[in-house]
């Protein structure tokens, strides 16, 4: 199947030569079925880390996956799915573009990943078989610009000209997979199942149930637990047929550190209230400078229960630098939206107000 990764330029880099890499403290590596998504998460990746968006395109066997690694390590749910663990280079369509590995430094890199050498052990930038296939691939891209360098090819052209780091070593071209004869001992190199948080594997559990409440319950738990992938836990659920499970996912968005708010935008419009308070104040969590704007939106909605939802977050606003937010919280006729603002404008230049009970 095809799927694609929104990442940064210099992470893109970094995943033709080394693959796939959970991005610590996660253990996972996150796809997408929709590119328009991968490019929501790149574009906001790249904000934060600032640099280019990049999207890199993949053809995933999940079931290769799922045998290699188990079938518990690979979750799929609402057009995503993670990965627990490393994910090969080779599941690239090709390297893109100018992204391949054509300098000696990216070349020694990329040889010494396959091989499982650490650098220092590795072959070196200096090599001339390293030299060569840096020129050859820079001969390659350069008179054929729309050509793709396979993974498979590459290590074909690395056993060329480095034969002495290959001598012994048996390489599956497909999906880079490596096995060291040392003597009569056959060694296989796979990466260490990870030990689960106990809570976490109860989360997966519930996420799985055919029971809405036992699939809000694991993003809850999840959200308990501080997951550092929760806003991608819950983006998988975001359009479930279960009105409470997409609650759940907005609810728990918005106790993500981060996420995008390109997702959030088609519920902020939602007839349900509840629904519809979420979306507003996931919107007004992670929308940075547009966030007052969502705030005035959420406060200024005719349910009570949107603006005591848009209340419960205004201590993350600062009420020197948002003064026609808190004006209209102070003014608002629910009496829990009020006293939430008079509090925390206290002693800050706003006038006091008689509060009015709400009317909705």
């Amino acid at each position: 199947m095809i799927a694609y990764h929104g990442t940064t330029a210099r992470r893109a880099r970094r995943i033709c030569v080394e693959g796939f890499l959970p991005r610590k403290p996660s253990r996972r590596v996150w796809f997408a079925e929709s590119k328009a998504y991968a490019e929501g998460r790149a574009r906001t990746q790249a904000r934060r880390a600032h640099d280019r968006p990049a999207v890199l395109t993949c053809n995933i066997d999940l079931h290769q996956i799922r045998a290699r690694l188990g079938a518990k390590r690979v979750f799929r749910r609402g057009g995503c799915f993670a990965v627990d663990g490393p994910v090969p280079a080779t599941i690239l369509r090709s390297f893109p573009g100018q992204d391949a590995p054509t300098t000696p430094e990216q070349m020694a890199a990329w040889v010494n990943h396959v091989l499982g050498l650490k650098p220092h052990k590795g072959v070196g930038r200096r090599h001339p078989g390293v030299d060569r296939l840096s020129r050859w691939a820079v001969r390659r891209l350069t008179h054929q610009p729309d050509s793709h360098i396979e993974s498979a090819e590459l290590l074909h052209m690395a056993r060329q000209w480095l034969p002495e780091y290959f001598e012994g070593v048996e390489i599956d071209p497909e999906t880079l997979h490596l096995r060291r004869r040392l003597q009569t001992i056959e060694l296989e190199v796979e990466p260490p199942g990870p030990e689960i948080d106990p809570r976490e594997e109860e989360a997966l559990e519930c996420l799985e149930a055919a029971n809405p409440r036992r699939r809000a319950r694991g993003l809850a738990i999840l959200a308990e637990i501080a997951d550092p992938d929760l806003f991608d836990w819950c983006v998988m659920f975001i359009d479930d047929a279960s009105a409470e499970m997409r609650l759940a996912a907005l609810q728990g968005i918005i106790r993500c550190r981060d996420g995008d708010p390109e997702v959030l935008l088609p519920f902020s419009d939602s007839e349900d209230n509840r629904i519809r308070a979420a979306a507003i104040a996931a919107l007004a969590k992670h929308s940075g400078k547009d966030a007052p704007r969502w705030f005035e939106r959420g406060l200024k909605d005719p349910s009570p229960h949107v603006r005591r939802q848009m209340a419960a977050l205004l201590p993350d606003l600062d009420p020197t630098e948002n003064r026609s937010v808190f004006e209209l919280a102070l003014h608002d006729p629910n009496p829990d939206v009020a006293h939430m603002a008079e509090k925390l404008t206290a002693g800050k230049g706003y006038a006091r107000h008689t509060f009015r009970h709400d009317i909705h």
